[in-house]
């Protein structure tokens, strides 16, 4: 069993993951809401901030009925991110973490997401002086 210190990082990480998976039902969400409305829209570019203000100022498309449900989507989706945001920004600078972190980050492909749940899930340790390549 891992140390408490460890569990306790596991589980701000794997809440991290619960808001991720919320935050792509509440996309879905919101692009199920306009297909099934008839709305026509970029769907590449939905999700970005001004693109979704400009969309529901101005597409006259959009029902009145289903607008409060859309905004309602779009403040959740903001403040799931926003909050994923500050759990993996409190993880990064970890004492605990922060040297293996560091270390797993050398490896070509790995960010702080994969460098996380590596250090956290999967136990790996390595030292400063040894690269997560040598391993």
């Amino acid at each position: 069993m891992a140390a408490t210190e460890i569990r306790d990082r596991r589980r701000t990480l794997r809440y991290r993951h619960l808001l991720v998976r919320q935050r792509v039902q509440l996309k879905n969400r919101v692009s199920g809401l306009l297909m099934e409305t008839g709305v026509s829209y970029n769907k590449q570019r939905l999700h970005k901030v001004g693109y979704f203000r400009e969309l529901l100022s101005s597409n006259e498309e959009i029902h009145s009925n289903i607008r409060p449900l859309l905004k309602l989507s779009r403040d959740a989706i903001v403040r799931l991110q926003k909050t994923e945001y500050a759990l993996v920004s409190s993880l990064q600078p970890d004492p605990l973490l922060a040297d293996r972190i560091k270390s797993l980050r050398t490896v070509p492909g790995v960010g702080p997401i994969t460098a996380l749940t590596w250090a956290l899930e999967m136990g790996v340790t390595c030292s400063p002086e040894i690269s997560p390549l040598e391993m």
